[in-house]
């Protein structure tokens, strides 16, 4: 099925965001015999592999809607993600005229409520971890996703193109962020393809940082560099190698969860991410780009999904994100106030090392 339909605007969103710039369309297509519905799809085919997603449809549609595709990371289920408060309650941002697509983990066989499990653990195939095709492995069995995004980053895409042939969406608001894994998901969809996404959001996302030829530090070793040279743009396993000199416009927010945003992966490997260097390095390399417009936030909320105000915040950054379509001048941005418990401002994090 394919279907090009001429880019319309959202009513009911605020002012600041009515205006787009003129651009291509978006050629909606579904895989043969495919029908998008409300609710969980299954069977829809990407690279050979079975895939399935959960469309909640924007309330009282009367234009083109922006999309939101929000990510879970190791131990939480999709179902959890778009209605429990803890886990991010993204089904809730439908109320205020987004259209809500979750992607379910391919390692989750198509199960909305599958939580850790089989997507616990590493990775296969020269991924890094098993959630997301979210980074390379460090040796040479990664080195061929050193300019292949992978099968994620296609899915993504492809399942917005086939849920566009049934609801009006505005393809100048093309939104995507996640948690842990999906955070680091986040930025390796927009590294690999920012001519497609208008902005996203990586919460406490890795950046797997690298030394300057590509190849991987160790944990301790990534974390030293860092904090060594705060302000420099690392390489890094979670995007191409090298990474791109410039991304195509887009807005991007970066939230780091504070002192207690790090992961313990259990005996005897103990603990083996702080999110402290990784969204650093994002911010650095995000905030570096001329045509991209960088926020960077931070909580006290530690390692999960932001939990003070976490409605309000959630709302706070859709609004952002969709206040700067596809196109406009980073000059053009106005960056109002988080909800309280966050501290966000233009440009890298600045205070995070001493």
């Amino acid at each position: 099925m394919r279907i090009t339909r001429p880019l319309l605007v959202l009513a009911g969103i605020v002012s600041a965001i009515a205006s787009t710039s003129a651009g291509a369309t978006t050629q909606w297509e579904c895989p043969e015999g495919f029908e998008p519905k409300a609710g969980l799809n299954k069977d829809f085919v990407v690279d050979g592999k079975k895939r399935a997603f959960v469309v909640v449809p924007p309330e009282g549609q009367t234009g083109a809607a922006p999309v939101w595709v929000p990510m879970v990371g190791t131990v939480e289920a999709t179902n959890w993600n778009l209605n429990v408060m803890r886990s991010g309650n993204n089904a809730k941002l439908a109320q205020s005229g987004f259209m809500v697509i979750a992607p379910i983990r391919d390692c989750a066989n198509q199960d909305p409520a599958l939580a850790a499990g089989a997507c616990n653990g590493p990775g296969r195939n020269g991924w890094n971890w098993n959630p997301w095709n979210d980074g390379r492995q460090g040796g040479p069995a990664g080195d061929k996703w050193k300019t292949d995004a992978g099968s994620d980053a296609r899915f993504f895409q492809a399942m917005i193109r086939c849920v566009g042939t049934k609801w009006k969406l505005d393809d100048k608001r093309f939104y995507l962020g996640g948690i842990s894994a999906g955070g680091t998901m986040t930025n390796r969809a927009l590294l690999f393809g920012s001519d497609f996404w208008a902005g996203g959001m990586p919460l406490s996302g890795e950046w797997y940082t690298s030394r300057d030829d590509g190849t991987a530090y160790t944990f301790n070793e990534g974390r030293q560099a860092v904090a060594a040279n705060p302000t420099k743009i690392f390489q890094g396993r979670v995007g191409p190698y090298p990474l791109p000199a410039k991304l195509d416009p887009m807005v991007v927010i970066t939230m780091w969860g504070g002192e207690k945003d790090l992961w313990d992966c259990g005996p005897p490997i103990g603990l083996c991410a702080d999110y402290r260097p990784s969204t650093q390095a994002g911010s650095n390399y995000f905030s570096a780009q001329p045509n991209v417009v960088h926020v960077a936030c931070t909580g006290g909320h530690g390692h999960m999904w932001p939990q003070v105000n976490t409605d309000a915040f959630n709302l706070w950054a859709l609004r952002t994100m969709a206040s700067h379509p596809k196109g406009s001048k980073p000059s053009s941005f106005k960056l109002t106030a988080p909800p309280e418990g966050y501290k966000c401002q233009l440009g890298r994090f600045k205070e995070n090392y001493k």
